[in-house]
């Protein structure tokens, strides 16, 4: 089979955003009417191996490719979590992450950080003790009223939060993160605690986010559906439907 040039697929989307699997068959075998149903598929691959299409989601293509979301881990962050670790060796839903990470996406930058400890619910206090035994100030689940009150009026601070069953995370640096996916779902879930990431920035999150990186729309969903907030979530991707 010929090597399928990027001009040849960028004039398959021209005139469609989006592309179904079948259509993207039925455009292989126009160029190459003689192959085997099997090797169509093959095509397929190599053209996302090569970065000429990629997934919005299952059936669903679209053209190029984007990047995969590296989040820039601290020192602190992954001494946190080997702590942890070697604390709660059994406790395997554990996730953490910095706000400063959503620095990129926004227009206004903060030097504030909140930085965030998922576990098991039902660890959450142990976990909340251990934390609160090495690093300060440390929150349990804050209140709106602790949020308003303590949070975010500081530069610095920890929360200790239940991980929500099913929740979309990856193992980067060796340590557990959650995927840019949930990040998305949870600026929307948890107002209060990121009070600082809503509105219009909310928004410029989302359209730099879904942009420039290579995400999972049936992942955010699922994950949204999970949160019941799919509504809410889909009225937003639908606003960004241009940056998809």
């Amino acid at each position: 089979m010929e090597k399928i040039s990027h001009n040849q697929v960028e004039e398959w989307f021209r005139n469609n955003q989006f592309l179904m699997h079948y259509q993207l068959v039925n455009e292989l075998k126009k160029l190459f009417p003689n192959m085997k149903n099997g090797t169509y598929y093959s095509a397929l691959h190599l053209l996302k191996r090569d970065g000429l299409i990629r997934n919005v989601r299952r059936g669903l293509y679209a053209a190029g490719s984007k990047r995969e979301f590296e989040p820039a881990v601290s020192k602190e962050l992954s001494d946190l979590f080997k702590k942890l670790r070697k604390r709660f060796p059994y406790l395997d839903n554990l996730c953490v992450w910095d706000t400063k990470w959503l620095n990129e996406f926004t227009v206004q930058q903060t030097p504030a950080s909140i930085t965030i400890v998922e576990v098991l619910r039902g660890t959450e206090g142990a976990v909340f003790d251990f934390v609160k035994s090495s690093y300060s100030p440390v929150f349990l689940t804050p209140t709106p009223k602790e949020i308003d009150n303590y949070i975010l009026g500081s530069r610095k601070c920890f929360v200790v939060m239940p991980l929500v069953s099913e929740a979309p995370v990856m193992s980067y640096d060796k340590i557990t993160v959650p995927k840019l996916e949930k990040i998305l779902v949870d600026l929307v879930c948890n107002r209060d605690l990121f009070v600082s990431f809503q509105g219009a920035e909310l928004r410029n999150i989302y359209h730099k986010a879904l942009a420039d990186y290579n995400l999972s729309l049936s992942t955010i969903r699922r994950y949204a559906k999970r949160r019941g907030r799919l509504e809410e979530i889909d009225k937003l991707l639908l606003s960004q439907r241009e940056s998809i």
